[in-house]
């Protein structure tokens, strides 16, 4: 059910529209001035505004303008009188979609409202389309200042060769999706991109599961298993962490590196496999070299193309491009339409230190995100996200364990309390929330929210 915003200072107008669209079956929230109707779209979320053209105070041409600085896409329908069609075609042009004039018979303006809605839907989920492609692409490095400029440049270039890469960064700097990158802009986009996490499995797996084994090769192994990379055969593999391979991993894989052929855990059999291993490490391999811990031999195979990433900190331009894209990507998942942060809370960001980079901001934006009451972030719940944004020796990447725990716990009290507030009212309360009512249902199962 589309929820409506309907603004005009004439009161029998206000019925007379409210009562056709209800009538309709749409949600409207009716509005006597343009200040109430920016209270109400702070507040709520709406897939229409109607709004009278000349009104006192804050006139029609005033609340587009507002509106547009919270949606910029959302249609607009200008109400006017007859003979106002030039001040129409004014409000077009600062951002309305569509305009009636009074006065106007109910099936007139009820099609005019379905057009509208149905436009602005099509537009969604063409733009849905287009960014789902993008992300099936990997082909998205966001940022525009030069360090991403001269980076994204780099992996261009670099993709259509089959030589390795070592990718170096810190933790959080977006190492995975440069690799990502690379292999769809390669010619091997068509085949398997397969990543591991070298960090996370221990040394008496890691070998099993990069060369496969056959069945008995060891205690447990019932059942001969593909490595990965023999997954990724004519793709890519992607190997983080890479410097913690133990010795005997690391000679296996030199040995891959020179002859392009795997030998499962067991097996006598060699077989041929075309792969492009990308690496990547947040510790300075030349330092594990000099240790003893890493071969050195092991290292120039792998860096045959090396690449830097810069940490947040000294791409702090990016900050914006970044916080728009997560607020997109994780407003999209919650049912949510928040689609800005304000300057102010930009302006906060940009002071904090990033120790735990990209991947920090991104968990900061799904967080304030959950906890946002208005329709865009701003500065008051960035300031109460950011643990000691004076100094920024804290840093919000430190809670990142038990950060899903946390906001599955704010999530599940918060969507109790408006149940309650809503008097067990569930259209109301997923209003309040800004979900449809399906979600709701599925987000109260999920969580073992009772019937109140």
């Amino acid at each position: 059910m589309s929820n409506i915003l309907v603004v005009d200072d004439n009161p029998s107008i206000l019925k007379y529209i409210g009562d056709i669209l209800e009538g309709a079956g749409y949600r409207v929230v009716k509005c006597g001035s343009g200040m109430e109707a920016v209270e109400s779209i702070h507040t709520d979320s709406f897939d229409l505004v109607i709004s009278d053209l000349a009104m006192p105070g804050m006139d029609g041409y005033q609340v587009i303008q507002e509106v547009r600085l919270i949606d910029p896409e959302i249609p607009i329908i200008i109400i006017t009188g007859v003979g106002g069609v030039d001040e129409a075609v004014k409000a077009i042009k600062k951002g309305a979609s569509d305009f009636m004039i009074k006065p106007f018979q109910p099936q007139e303006f009820r099609v005019k409202v379905e057009r509208n809605l149905e436009y602005f839907g099509l537009k969604q989920e063409v733009e849905q389309l287009k960014k789902e492609r993008g992300e099936r692409k990997g082909t998205i490095l966001i940022g525009e200042s030069a360090p991403m400029r001269r980076l994204t440049a780099t992996v261009r270039q670099i993709a259509q060769s089959n030589a390795s890469i070592m990718i170096f960064g810190e933790s959080g700097t977006g190492k995975e999706l440069i690799a990502k990158t690379i292999h769809e802009e390669s010619e091997r986009r068509a085949k398997p991109f397969v990543p591991i996490d070298c960090s996370a499995l221990s040394e008496n797996i890691i070998e099993s599961e990069l060369f496969g084994h056959v069945r008995g090769a060891f205690t447990g192994a019932e059942r001969t298993k593909k490595g990965l990379l023999e997954e990724a055969n004519g793709g890519t593999i992607f190997l983080d962490e890479v410097g913690n391979l133990n010795w005997q991993v690391q000679s296996k894989l030199l040995r891959f590196l020179q002859e392009r052929e795997i030998k499962p855990v067991g097996s006598s059999k060699v077989m041929k496999v075309n792969v492009r291993i990308i690496s990547a490490t947040n510790v300075n391999l030349r330092r594990e070299i000099e240790n003893g811990t890493f071969r050195e031999d092991l290292f120039y195979r792998l860096s045959g193309i090396e690449l830097n990433v810069p940490p947040l900190r000294e791409r702090l331009e990016d900050i914006p491009f970044l916080v728009d894209h997560f607020i997109r990507k994780y407003s999209r998942d919650m049912g949510k339409k928040i689609n800005f942060a304000e300057e102010e809370a930009l302006e906060l960001l940009r002071y904090h230190k990033w120790s735990g980079n990209v991947r920090e901001l991104e968990h900061l934006i799904e967080y304030a995100l959950v906890v946002e009451k208005k329709s865009i972030i701003t500065a008051n719940t960035i300031s109460h996200i950011l643990p000691d944004r004076g100094n920024g020796d804290s840093s919000f990447s430190s809670f990142e364990p038990s950060l899903n725990a946390a906001m599955r716990d704010f999530e599940k009290n918060h969507i109790e309390r408006v149940i309650k507030l809503a008097k067990n009212n569930k259209a109301r309360a997923a209003r309040l929330l800004g979900i449809s009512r399906s979600m709701l249902y599925d987000k109260m199962k999920k969580y073992g929210i009772e019937q109140y």
